[in-house]
């Protein structure tokens, strides 16, 4: 759950005005004052700052936060036969070995249940 920000947005588009007009960071930070759990007083720490001024630049329109476009794997379903086969169409594509090549079925190891298809070296 997100806590509510102890700088106001116009406080915040006052910084990035500093910011723009080259006043320091530790001179910004000691402008901008808040209260500790004691009741006392604290200047900004530099990783508000840093989160003040970035919310400040989205504010402004300065920068855009946007959910990264990730598209969704396409999942082919195969399907075993009676007879126990399993044809997999696009083996060769997806895997990059050519027709011809001989795999061997191993067994799940430990705790994992994944059967593996193992390429056999057909020099022995």
């Amino acid at each position: 759950m997100a806590r509510a920000s102890r700088w106001s947005k116009e406080q915040r588009a006052n910084l990035l005005a500093m910011v723009r007009n080259g006043i320091s960071e530790q001179s910004i930070r000691e402008e901008f004052v808040t209260t500790d759990g004691k009741r006392g007083k604290r200047t900004m720490t530099a990783v508000e700052f840093a989160q003040q001024l970035k919310q400040a630049m989205v504010e402004a329109g300065e920068i855009k936060q946007a959910a990264p476009q990730k598209k969704a794997e396409k999942k082919s379903e195969y399907e075993v036969t009676p007879t126990g086969r399993l044809t997999i169409n696009d083996f060769a594509e997806i895997t990059g070995f050519k027709p011809g090549q001989f795999f061997v079925l191993e067994k799940p190891r430990g705790r994992s249940n994944a059967w593996r298809v193992v390429p056999v070296d057909q020099a022995s």
